[in-house]
């Protein structure tokens, strides 16, 4: 009999605690117990580009990749580096003041004054003759090509681009860089790539 009631007892116990368990379980997957703190990040800071940098992944060291590096073509990428200048209209409207953001959130910037961002080569590559505009052959993380980029108002202050072209064993990309702005001006970046290797 005191077997018997020792089982039971132990039976119960471990009931009641997959059960707990279960409940916990099942809490922790409803989304809104309470308000999230960290849930949103900070609109984007008004912002005009001022300058441009043309820089080259893998990032090793602590270093961007230079034109006398050789490089394996998988791990090439273009980064463009935006230099924003904040405009004072970003000091006044509604405060921040009190709120909290995600740890996570990096800045934001809508560019005002960005019409658009060219590539062109400087030195023929392939078939691919010098002076052509090779923009749609970059394209950004979410698959979009450069040459089809015209909203610049939530944008990060640096670039990742993918060549999508086709790569010549031990080859350079060598091209120039337009930052076009909406007064009619442009900055002008020449630059070239480190040297490419296939697999």
């Amino acid at each position: 009999m005191k077997t018997l009631f020792t089982s039971k007892s132990i039976n119960s116990t471990l009931i009641l605690c997959f059960g707990y368990l279960a409940f916990l379980v099942g809490s922790s997957c409803v989304q809104e117990q309470l308000p999230d703190l960290y849930e949103s990040c900070p609109p984007p800071l008004a912002a005009n580009a001022i300058d441009l940098k043309v820089l080259y992944l893998p990032y090793i060291n602590n270093t961007y990749s230079k034109s006398t590096d050789t490089v394996n073509s998988k791990d090439f990428q273009v980064v463009l580096e935006l230099e924003p200048e904040l405009l004072s209209e970003n000091s006044t409207g509604s405060s921040q003041l009190g709120r909290a953001f995600a740890l996570s959130c990096l800045p934001i910037y809508d560019f005002r004054n960005i019409s658009n961002i060219a590539i062109t080569l400087t030195e023929s590559y392939g078939e691919l003759q010098a002076g052509s505009d090779i923009s749609y052959l970059f394209e950004n993380f979410e698959g979009i090509r450069l040459s089809e980029i015209r909203d610049f108002r939530k944008f990060d202050r640096l670039i990742g681009l993918s060549f999508k072209g086709n790569i010549s064993n031990n080859s350079q990309l060598k091209t120039r860089t337009f930052l076009f702005l909406k007064n009619g001006s442009q900055i002008v970046v020449n630059s070239s790539s480190p040297i490419l290797k296939l697999n």
